[in-house]
């Protein structure tokens, strides 16, 4: 029998391959065999979110931290939880949880753009706006900035006071 890291990738390869069903299936079949397993917990409820199953997903996530998901993975399951429970309606709690990955992973800027989907969906434009120039203006040599940091740390300041 394969070893568990490549019995993973064979149910996330059946997600890559558009077979979003059968990857379900698969990953339900591996947490039976690893019912402790926070990795196979993680990736049964990624199948799920992938494939449009939100709301299934969410305790699955959920659980997946709760059993001690690996650091590796852990600022991937606050984004994807984060934005599964958007996506399902529940903003102040994925507001919540992302402002917990983000404390928890302040370098993983991804965390910090779903915040501000979440923070738009929850009704706080402005907020989300600064979110994402902050996110921005976090790598103020980026050339995404076009040597204008300095010019849109301030706008920023400005929205921030309104």
């Amino acid at each position: 029998m394969p070893d568990l890291e490549t019995q993973i990738a064979a149910g996330l390869a059946l997600e890559r391959e558009g077979s979003e069903g059968e990857a379900i299936e698969y990953f339900r079949r591996l947490v039976k065999q690893h019912p402790d397993d926070a990795r196979v917990r993680f990736e049964y409820a990624g199948a799920h979110d992938f494939a449009g199953y939100e709301a299934e997903a969410i305790p699955i996530y959920e659980e997946a931290m709760r059993l001690g998901l690996a650091s590796e993975f852990l600022p991937r399951a606050y984004l994807q939880l984060g934005s599964s429970l958007r996506n399902v309606g529940r903003y102040d709690e994925a507001v919540q949880t992302l402002n917990e990955g983000c404390e928890r992973f302040p370098d993983f800027h991804a965390l910090r753009i779903f915040r501000a989907f979440a923070l738009y969906s929850a009704g706080r434009c402005r907020d989300a706006v600064v979110e994402l120039l902050e996110t921005l203006l976090s790598q103020p040599d980026s050339p995404l900035l076009g040597g204008y940091a300095r010019a849109i740390r301030y706008y920023t300041g400005e929205i921030k006071a309104e």
